[in-house]
Parts: C-alpha cells; structure tokens; sequence
C-alpha cells in the first residue's frame, strides 16, 4: 500500500503516506467497529485517485468488493461534472455508510489545524470552511442512517 503513494507529497510537502495512515488510525478511533473493509478502504482512499491503480488492480490484489465499492464512492471522477459540494452530497446520501466514515476521516485529517498551517493563510481559510461544511453534511447523514 505504501508504494501506491511512494514518491507523492500532500499540498504542504509531507510525504502523502504519513495522510493516508491518518486517515485509518482516525477510523480506528471515530469507528472502532469499522469492519476489515472499511480498514482496508480506509488505507486505500486516494489509491484510484492518485494512483495509477483501478478497481480491477485491486481486484488482482484480493482486495474484497466491498472495500473497492467504497474506495470508489470516495474517489472523485474528473469528468462527473460535480462540484465538491454537490459529490458530497451525493455520498451523503448514498447510504454507503462505510464510505462517508472514510471520507469523515479524510476530513478531518485534512481539516487540522496543524495541517493547514503550513499553508497560505487564505488557502487554509478556504480549505476548512470547504471541509468543515463537508463533515457537517456528513456526519448529519451518519446520524439519520442510525
């Protein structure tokens, strides 16, 4: 999994791998009872996206159809024509609820404050109101599908 990413660098420069680990230890502490899948899915989240990788080389590397169901409804597709907000909304709806656990713990990895520091003031500001506005409408949908 850490070669999926080797090389790569989040918006302030940090090896991207230290992101992606957060993001399943953040699971493991909202979520302790997220199942092998969602674990899995949760190490995997940026691996479509950012990878050259596709739900079949997962596939080819055992990994269940659960665990690719939710990598890809997190995984944002450049030609869906959807705003953020509206992809959002589109998960939080969804009732994948493995899925929006996942993407609550990319946002709130990608919404601390230590991360956003590193960057231009104004684009931190933009950036957690974007996310705080995202894990809003998610965890409300958590909270519906009880």
């Amino acid at each position: 999994m850490s070669r999926l990413h080797d090389g790569q660098v989040d918006k302030a420069g940090a090896p991207y791998i230290g992101h992606v680990v957060r993001v399943f230890q953040r699971l493991l502490q909202a979520f302790p009872e997220a199942c092998e899948d969602i674990q899995h899915a949760a190490l995997l989240h940026d691996a479509i996206e950012d990878c050259e990788i596709t739900p079949q080389d997962l596939r080819n590397r055992g990994y269940s159809e659960k665990t690719i169901e939710i990598v890809e409804a997190v995984t944002k597709k450049p030609d869906d024509g959807l705003t953020y907000a509206e992809r959002i909304e589109r998960l939080a709806i969804s009732g994948n609820r493995g899925a929006i656990q996942v993407k609550i713990c990319d946002l709130m990895d990608n919404s601390d404050p230590k991360r956003l520091s590193s960057l231009p003031e104004d684009k931190a500001a933009s950036l957690s109101r974007r996310y705080q506005r995202a894990l809003s409408v998610l965890t409300a949908s958590l909270e519906k599908n009880v």
